[in-house]
């Protein structure tokens, strides 16, 4: 029992000092606001990878064509879509001029994005998801963001739609954890975690980081990027600004969630930053603990004031963490939705990495 005890102890307190490292980075990054005045003027091209995205993508069209920044060519990827999506966009293109439809040769998502990127003539690349929606001044934020910092590689936030069910809001505040653990860590200078779904990159970073993409895996365009730049001490930047969100549409099902959550984790064992390992180590052991502990104080009691200690204690650390970043992602009631989170998420975690690394998923969607 002891020794049980002993690593549930040293687990906490690594797992303590993460949230609080990431709590303290987010609190030092400044809330960025568009100047007056000063409009960047280069090139900002948008690429787009979809696959049978016909009941998203003329909404994504007309959100990029409301964008006030003006100097931005939109290159939209169509991965072999068996549905509408191609005959929507080909209809686009008759009204926005600065839609290019490229038809991918290869296969996946990671093709198409680099299909993309190799189409794009801007000296900045953004990237989002055909299921994503923008404010009018998405762009105009980002574009004014990197003339200040003149990033490598800028982090934009992203957020999950709620339709208002209990499903989908948890899904949202499972992500904004994720979401604001990342940027605090990247203030700090040791960046973890990004997100395709808003993501912006010099065209020149990506060129020298191809190599380094694990075209090999089906997933991880994103995070390779991350670690490629990291490893050449490139400048990275969470940009934290309101207009700048991408809002994802979330699972329908569990077992979308479940599929996409597979995965993003089934391309773990590619990675090479220790800071990323670590913290992936120190969130899937934590949460492991905790089954076990569960699974010991049912069959002995001893066990129960030890599983009880680690359960609460890990609801108060998440539900401040989340407490401390709810107004800048919107959400509401995050002690009982972090409650509810707490009492599936091990479970859920658990099954997610065991699943990802017995079979690794071959397709992208």
């Amino acid at each position: 029992m002891w020794w049980i005890i002993g690593l549930e102890i040293i687990i906490c307190v690594l797992y303590s000092i993460l949230v609080s490292v990431f709590l303290l980075g987010w609190k030092r990054i400044k809330p960025f606001a568009l100047p007056e005045g000063g409009e960047p003027d280069f090139l900002v091209s948008v690429v787009v990878p979809c696959r049978n995205e016909e009941r998203n993508i003329e909404q994504l069209i007309l959100d990029l064509a409301q964008q006030t920044y003006r100097n931005v060519e939109l290159i939209v990827v169509n991965d072999h879509s068996v549905d509408a999506t191609r005959a929507l966009l080909e209809k686009a293109r008759c009204r926005y001029p600065n839609v290019q439809l490229v038809d991918a040769i290869g296969f996946g998502k990671k093709n198409a994005l680099r299909e993309g990127i190799l189409k794009a003539t801007g000296d900045l690349i953004v990237t989002t998801d055909a299921d994503c929606l923008h404010a009018k001044q998405w762009l105009e934020t980002i574009a004014a963001f990197q003339k200040k910092q003149s990033a490598d590689l800028i982090i934009c936030p992203v957020s999950l739609s709620a339709d208002g069910s209990l499903f989908s809001t948890i899904q949202r505040v499972e992500f904004t954890s994720l979401v604001a653990s990342g940027a605090g860590a990247a203030s700090l200078g040791m960046p973890i975690m990004c997100n395709g779904a808003n993501l912006a990159f010099k065209r020149s970073v990506w060129l020298r980081s191809q190599d380094e993409l694990h075209e090999e895996e089906p997933s991880g365009d994103d995070m390779f990027l991350l670690e490629s730049v990291k490893r050449a001490g490139g400048k990275i930047r969470f940009l934290k600004a309101g207009p700048a969100f991408a809002v994802a549409g979330s699972a329908d099902s569990m077992k979308s969630l479940f599929k996409q959550r597979r995965r993003w984790t089934s391309k773990s064992p590619a990675y090479t930053d220790w800071q990323i390992i670590f913290t992936a180590c120190v969130v899937l052991s934590i949460n492991l603990i905790e089954v076990v502990l569960l699974g010991l104080a049912i069959c002995d009691t001893r066990y129960l004031i030890p599983f009880l200690v680690l359960f609460f204690g890990k609801y108060m650390l998440d539900a401040c963490f989340l407490s401390s970043v709810r107004r800048f992602f919107q959400l509401k009631y995050v002690w009982f939705y972090s409650l509810i989170l707490s009492l599936v998420y091990p479970f859920y975690i658990v099954l997610v990495a065991a699943s990802a690394l017995i079979a690794k998923p071959k397709e992208w969607k």
